[in-house]
């Protein structure tokens, strides 16, 4: 498995539609481009993910997926930031015209987490894009947190680690509606 430390090497290798194992707040995330089709339904071969179950997208600012959602009150946005004080997915009402149908699913929400998290967000901007992303493990089996456990289980040549440190949250992010403000992920 090629491992990067480098923020321009890793966001090279999701351009070229790569998947990247990567640090997020709490736990590794695994993922990549977001609107690269091939590479998204790529993540869900690898973690044997049903398709009906959609993934994050995280991006170092909202105004960057702006273009595919509907419009919605940004004091929505801050209400729930106060409330969680830290790390959080918001679900979004997405435009079904304007969002790339592999990343639509049932619900018309998109979960959406912008983060803050130091290497992770100066991956993304490097990147200057979003990635989908989930945990690093083979889905309904338990969230890892061993690095070299992870690279044993995605043992394959389109995935890389970018090598750097994982936050202080020992779980995944809490997701909140943003219309509804019902908590589904605490």
């Amino acid at each position: 498995m090629e491992v990067f430390s480098s923020e321009a090497k890793a966001s090279h290798w999701l351009k070229q539609g790569n998947i990247l194992i990567h640090p997020t707040e709490g736990v590794w995330g695994i993922g990549c481009d977001a609107f690269n089709r091939k590479a998204v339904k790529r993540v869900y071969e690898i973690k044997k993910r049903a398709l009906n179950k959609s993934l994050i997208i995280v991006c170092n600012n909202i105004d960057i997926m702006q273009d595919y959602l509907m419009p919605y009150d940004p004091n929505d946005v801050d209400e729930i930031l106060k409330i969680t004080k830290g790390p959080v997915t918001i679900l979004y009402p997405y435009s079904k015209e304007r969002l790339p149908e592999h990343l639509q699913n049932d619900t018309g929400k998109l979960a959406i987490r912008v983060s803050a998290h130091y290497p992770l967000k100066s991956l993304l901007e490097e990147f200057n894009n979003s990635i989908v992303s989930t945990s690093a493990n083979i889905s309904s089996q338990e969230t890892l947190q061993d690095i070299e456990a992870i690279k044993e289980i995605f043992p394959h040549e389109d995935v890389a680690l970018f090598n750097k440190e994982l936050g202080s949250l020992n779980k995944p992010t809490p997701i909140i509606d943003l219309i509804s403000k019902e908590i589904l992920r605490q």
